[in-house]
C-alpha cells in the first residue's frame, strides 16, 4: 500500500492552472522525507548572420512529510535578437498536496506569472481541485485525469490602456507518463480550461516532453507544446496594433540537476 501512494505522490508534481505551464515530464519515482527538487538551465544561440539568444532558469523545491507535499516552482526566460530584447517572461508557483486513498489526492495552489511579450503585466490566481489515478503499472506507466477550479486576476497592457480581468475558471487535465527503459521518460499532458461564465473563452494545452539520464543526478530534457487562448491580447487602435495569436507553439531543451 505504501509504494503504491508513494508512486501516486509522483504523479502530483505539476502546475495545473494558467501559464498553462506544466512538469509532468518529471522523471517517475517519489520523494524521500524532507526536502528535494532540481534547478533547470537552458541556452540557445546563433551568431554570424542572425544574432540571438535565448536564456532560461527554472528551481522546484519539494519537501514532504507523510502524505503531505509542500511544491515551489520559479521559473525565468530572457532572449533577444540582434540585441533586440523579444522574449521576457517569469513565472512563480506554490501547492500543497494531500494523498487521500491509493488512487485520489487534492490539492490547493496560488500563482503569478508575468508575459511582455504576451502584453500580460500580470496574471495571479489561487484555486483548488482533486486527481484521480486511472490505471498505472509501477516504474512503468501512470494515466491520470483531474478537475478544479480557480480565480484569476488578469492585467494586460494594450498599448491605449491597462485591462483588468477577474474570472472563474474550471481546470481540467489529462496526464500520460511511460518509462521506457532506465534512462528515457516520455509524457503527454492535455489542458482544457474554460471561464465558467462563457466556455467560448477557453484556454488549452497540449504538452509533451522527453527526459534521458546522463547520470544519476543530470538529465537531458526536450519539450514541445501547442497553446491556444480564445482570447488573446486585442487592440487594434494602438500604434502599433495589438493583434496577438491564438496559437503559439514552442520547443526548447534543457538541462535538469536533481538534488
Amino acid at each position: 500500500m505504501q509504494k503504491i501512494v508513494l508512486t501516486i505522490l509522483a504523479l502530483l508534481f505539476s502546475h495545473q492552472a494558467m501559464a498553462i505551464s506544466n512538469i509532468e515530464s518529471e522523471r517517475p519515482g517519489f520523494p524521500e522525507e524532507g526536502w528535494g527538487g532540481h534547478v533547470e538551465i537552458g541556452l540557445d544561440g546563433e551568431t554570424g548572420n542572425s544574432r540571438e539568444e535565448t536564456y532560461t532558469g527554472a528551481a522546484k523545491v519539494t519537501y514532504r512529510k507523510n502524505n503531505d507535499i509542500l511544491l515551489g516552482i520559479v521559473e525565468r526566460e530572457y532572449g533577444s535578437t540582434r540585441d533586440v530584447k523579444d522574449t521576457d517572461e517569469s513565472f512563480v508557483h506554490g501547492r500543497w498536496i494531500h494523498v487521500l486513498t491509493p488512487r485520489w489526492a487534492y490539492e490547493g495552489f496560488i500563482q503569478w506569472e508575468e508575459n511582455e511579450f504576451d502584453n500580460l503585466v500580470s496574471r495571479s490566481l489561487v484555486g483548488g481541485g482533486g486527481r484521480y489515478v486511472v490505471a498505472q503499472q509501477e516504474k512503468i506507466f501512470d494515466l491520470s485525469v483531474g478537475m478544479g477550479a480557480f480565480r484569476e486576476k488578469e492585467v494586460l497592457d494594450l498599448g491605449t490602456y491597462e485591462e483588468t480581468n477577474w474570472t472563474w475558471r474550471l481546470n481540467t487535465f489529462t496526464v500520460y507518463k511511460h518509462r521506457l527503459n532506465e534512462q528515457i521518460v516520455i509524457s503527454a499532458t492535455a489542458y482544457y480550461q474554460p471561464s465558467t461564465d462563457d466556455f467560448g473563452n477557453f484556454r488549452t494545452l497540449l504538452d509533451a516532453a522527453l527526459s534521458v539520464r546522463i547520470t544519476d543526478q543530470l538529465d537531458l530534457k526536450v519539450h514541445y507544446k501547442v497553446e491556444h487562448d480564445s482570447e488573446p491580447a486585442r487592440n487594434l487602435d494602438a500604434d502599433p496594433p495589438i493583434d496577438n495569436y491564438e496559437t503559439n507553439t514552442e520547443y526548447k531543451t534543457s538541462l535538469v540537476y536533481n538534488f
